[in-house]
């Protein structure tokens, strides 16, 4: 998704919601762009946006060409500028949003978030998905039983000792260690609440976390792995 594209077709059909606004007749040119710019964004969102296409036969023809009255192509304009709005808050933030989204690697990650970093609120529950597909990743790396979950499974799997520890993150003794205080502390700290309580998080937050917990799968991917004895 480029959300710099998505901006600036954003921005398209403000003009020309302001252009008919204008004036009660426009030629058809005008039909023309709005129908290009929602092919543009079928495109960028891969999504059936085609309702909110204009007929092409909207207008009648003169003898200066065909025209069309704005006040036919006008809702069909403001039906997707609301779209746009309400679906990823443009009006607030949707470059950093954009770009934090599209920082993130992990394709299960993505994919599970994707639909709710896209929602106009409650972004908790992204947290929750994200911690999920972490503890999922831990387990299936380590081959652990899936009773194990939060913090007793990173006790479990990821011990600050590496003579000790199923996961080997790093070589470094004190990197070992820390990387299994910050599983822990995601488990703690983000995981727990986000499975008990709700919590009022901006989606620029839950974006940030996610992008942590990106890194991380990353470096669990990497990891060695060492089956007990």
């Amino acid at each position: 998704m480029n959300t710099q594209k998505i901006k600036g077709l954003y921005g398209l059909l403000k003009g020309i919601a302001q252009s008919l606004s204008f004036s009660d007749y426009h030629r058809s040119d005008i039909l023309e762009d709005y129908n290009h710019a929602v092919d543009q964004l079928i495109v960028e969102l891969a999504d059936d946006l085609d309702y909110l296409k204009a007929d092409p036969s909207m207008g009648y023809d003169t003898n200066t060409g065909r025209m069309v009255r704005s006040q036919e192509l006008q809702p069909k304009v403001l039906q997707t500028i609301s779209y746009l709005e309400y679906s990823f808050n443009l009006g607030q933030s949707i470059l950093e949003v954009g770009s934090l989204y599209n920082s993130i690697l992990d394709e299960e990650l993505k994919s599970r978030c994707a639909d709710l970093l896209t929602a106009p609120n409650n972004f908790d529950r992204v947290i929750n998905q994200a911690t999920l597909v972490l503890e999922n990743r831990i387990r299936i790396k380590s081959h652990s039983e899936k009773s194990l979950k939060g913090v007793a499974l990173i006790n479990e799997i990821i011990k600050p000792e590496i003579e000790k520890s199923t996961l080997v993150l790093s070589k470094d003794p004190d990197e070992q260690r820390g990387f299994s205080e910050i599983c822990k502390g995601i488990m703690s700290a983000l995981r727990n609440p986000s499975h008990h309580y709700i919590e009022d998080i901006s989606r620029e937050k839950a974006l940030r976390i996610c992008g942590f917990i990106d890194i991380l799968l990353g470096i669990i991917d990497d990891a060695e792995y060492k089956p007990k004895k």
